[in-house]
């Protein structure tokens, strides 16, 4: 996947996830503003249905309490005249059971025992109510539940004033009469209902939620959120009735489509808020994405060439971004690279590639270290009398390609070149780094050096004869100078012997000393007497290498 594509799905899943925590955000606060709004409301309609209710029962006690304390009443409730109680609550309470509406009835009691009912009243009722008229000491008003049908009851003392005396109690009930619903003005419906002995009355609940609600209401809760008969979800809000005995609550129930409807209208225009700004994010995140892409694949690509050797790679690197800071910094890195490419190139052709590849790796500084070594010398024999007659341009050029031979007949069998003095050629074997079979290579390496410039001589205008000299032991190793001015060699007696083995050696011949032929274990030698050496107290033991088929 490309740079731009990848970039492009990164915005485009922020914009997506950032869309959707504003849609679960929004969401929520307008979850919790409309419950909040709505809570409101079922608490006005539960207070308005409380109100009616409160006025309804004061009206309905203020006639039985009248009529409690008539002398009519209590002298028919003393003579225990059963119809003429009933006539007599009749007459007084004519206008409450009216307002009271059907199914509505009176009775009187003494004691437990109904003295006198309304006529028709359900003998079902009847003992209920009378139940608890015996309680009532003062005026009262609860919800009774008989046969799972919610009763408004009303209870009066019936008191003889003269004698001050309880005679009886004159209970009034009614079925619960719950409002018809009202639609809020956003189309939300609110239903009333009532709670009474555990049950909840009214309201269109199925039986799950109505025992859900029923559950959080014995909890003490004051509201629940449960599931309708339809599946949508309803508040139920509840506000205890006072002094109601039993105890009852007056039940607000909405329903919640108009919620359900509110989210899901801001998940809509979410949703499509969200595809026009995940269009217009991929639009951006692609032009983005090909702005940043663009210098990056430059980038990119100025590496892979760097990393092949093409230092001189450069970038446009225009502005002041972060981008066209790294193309500044690729293209100085570029530079220095080329430099140091520069300084290694010089640096090999100043220096053996193996001392210029430590140098460079920082291996090699001021001071040496002893090791044994193998040094092989080797020179042109009458170099002045080749060389007196010719041109200095000449020279030059004949001594190069000499030098060339000879070093690359120095690197085929391991050999560090040393250094170069007008016609000779110094070689190590064992330094910098050293190895088993230094002396072997030395020696193959002096053997073919005279059977390469043979070859050489057999076509040249000017043919050269060489001498070469080794020897093989301790020396000193290491970078000599200064710290601005370094020369890898070697130095001791070995390097001295080879240089005068060297110089002792005649045409196209080949002197070792006697530790070379030991270590070496290749070649015939012949022994030579004695030499005597400059520098050294005495003899040097030599040996002469026989030229022969140099094996594989």
């Amino acid at each position: 996947m490309s740079f731009a594509a990848r970039i492009a799905l990164a915005i485009a899943g922020a914009v997506a996830v950032a869309l959707v925590v504003v849609a679960v955000a929004g969401g929520t606060q307008v979850r919790r503003s409309y419950l909040g709004a709505l809570r409101g409301s079922l608490e006005a309609r539960v207070d308005a249905m409380a109100q009616a209710r409160s006025a309804a029962t004061a009206r309905t006690l203020e006639d039985m309490t009248r009529l409690a304390r008539s002398p009519r009443l209590v002298a028919v409730v003393e003579a225990g005249d059963a119809e003429s109680i009933r006539q007599t609550a009749i007459d007084e309470l004519r206008g409450a059971l009216d307002r009271l509406g059907e199914g509505s009835g009176f009775l009187v009691a003494g004691g437990l025992d109904v003295v006198a009912a309304m006529p028709g009243a359900p003998e079902r009722v009847l003992a209920p109510m009378a139940a608890g008229a015996a309680d009532a000491a003062d005026p009262s008003s609860g919800v009774m539940v008989v046969d799972e049908v919610p009763y408004d009851v009303l209870r009066v003392p019936v008191e003889d004033v003269v004698e001050e005396a309880r005679v009886g109690t004159l209970v009034v009930w009614s079925p619960v009469r719950l409002p018809d619903p009202l639609m809020l003005p956003d189309g939300t419906r609110v239903q009333g209902a009532i709670l009474a002995g555990g049950t909840l009355f009214g309201g269109d609940l199925g039986a799950g939620a109505r025992e859900t609600a029923c559950a959080s209401f014995a909890a003490d809760a004051s509201e629940a959120e449960v599931g309708g008969s339809d599946g949508a979800s309803l508040l139920v809000l509840r506000r205890p009735i006072a002094d109601s005995v039993p105890a009852a609550s007056m039940v607000a129930i909405a329903d919640l489509a108009a919620l359900r409807a509110a989210v899901g209208a801001l998940f809509g225009r979410t949703a499509l808020a969200g595809i026009a700004a995940l269009a217009v994010g991929l639009a951006a995140a692609l032009v983005l994405g090909r702005g940043l892409s663009r210098p990056v694949a430059r980038m990119g690509e100025a590496a892979e060439r760097i990393e092949r050797g093409d230092f001189a790679v450069r970038l446009p690197a225009e502005g002041r971004g972060e981008l066209a800071t790294l193309e500044r910094r690729l293209n100085d890195m570029a530079a220095g690279l080329a430099t140091r490419e520069q300084y290694r190139r010089v640096l090999d052709a100043v220096a053996d590639p193996e001392v210029a590849a430590e140098l460079m790796a920082g291996k090699l500084d001021l001071g040496g270290r002893t090791q044994e070594v193998g040094i092989l010398f080797c020179d042109i024999r009458g170099f002045t009398t080749l060389t007196e007659r010719m041109d200095p341009a000449d020279v030059i050029a004949m001594v190069n390609e000499h030098m060339t031979l000879l070093t690359e007949v120095a690197y085929a069998h391991g050999g560090t070149v040393d250094k170069f003095v007008g016609d000779l050629i110094m070689v190590t074997f064992g330094a910098p780094k050293t190895g088993a079979d230094d002396a072997r290579r030395m020696v193959r390496c002096a053997h073919a050096m005279v059977a390469a410039r043979m070859r050489a001589n057999a076509g040249a205008s000017r043919p050269i004869e060489i001498g070469v000299g080794c020897a093989f032991g301790p020396v000193v190793a290491g970078c000599m100078g200064s710290e601005r001015r370094l020369d890898y060699t070697v130095l001791g007696a070995r390097v001295n012997l080879a240089a005068r083995l060297c110089s002792k050696a005649t045409a196209m011949r080949v002197i070792v000393d006697g530790e070379a032929r030991r270590r070496a274990g290749w070649g015939a030698y012949a022994a030579l007497p004695p030499l005597e050496a400059k520098g050294f107290s005495g003899p040097v033991e030599a040996f002469e290498l026989v030229m022969q088929q140099d094996p594989a």
